[in-house]
């Protein structure tokens, strides 16, 4: 079938289409084989398409970026439900810290499902970073991470009846670094059980931040 064939689409659909083809390939080989043929290869798509969707490399770059963040944004923004007490180390923690663990696992679970996803991200990052016209990508990138975090941790923090002591970004930001970290370390050991480990006493640090 050919372009002209295809051309009924809109063309939301088909930057769609290539956003998600760009995300597959970088999640699998990384960033620098996300190129304007590649994508179009494996898309199905003439060249001359992906050009007239995607300017340049960077605007495939910024969407992707864009992309990832929707989807970060959309999993904090499920509803957080507390399995009942089910061990004796749950009766010892508080409320707080129990809720924090549950969202701080579900937040962990997106990223070990997803490690090609993450490498990607934190390989966009860097490429934004050394690239003066893409500084804003880098910045939506954590803006979108704190602002997504910290409305699940409001959400915790009224779920058992607390109160954040401190400015809900500020805490949000710390959380957002701790995940951050824990995830580098995991995709060098993949050790998930030693990341769990470090986001509960991440988790027990932050109902220190609240009464």
């Amino acid at each position: 079938m050919t372009d002209a064939m295809r051309a009924y689409r809109p063309i939301a659909d088909r930057r769609r289409q290539l956003i998600d083809t760009g995300l597959a390939i970088g999640e699998r080989e990384g960033v620098a084989a996300v190129t304007a043929r590649r994508v179009a290869s494996e898309a199905g798509v003439s060249l001359g398409l992906v050009s007239y969707c995607f300017a340049t490399k960077d605007d495939l770059t910024v969407a992707m970026a864009q992309r990832i963040a929707e989807d970060t944004a959309e999993v904090a923004d499920e509803p957080l439900e507390l399995a009942p007490r089910d061990s004796v180390a749950h009766e010892r923690s508080s409320e707080l810290e129990r809720a924090l663990n549950a969202a701080l696992k579900r937040l962990w679970d997106l990223h070990e499902a997803a490690p090609g996803r993450q490498l990607l991200t934190y390989e966009i990052t860097t490429r934004a970073l050394r690239e003066p016209r893409l500084n804003d990508v880098a910045q939506l990138q954590y803006d979108t991470a704190v602002r997504s975090c910290g409305g699940v941790l409001q959400h915790v923090a009224d779920l058992v009846g607390a109160t954040w002591d401190r400015d809900v970004e500020e805490v949000s930001s710390l959380a957002v670094m701790a995940i951050d970290g824990a995830t580098l370390r995991w995709l060098v050991d993949k050790d998930s059980e030693a990341a769990l480990r470090r986001l509960s006493d991440v988790a027990r640090l932050l109902t220190t931040m609240a009464h």
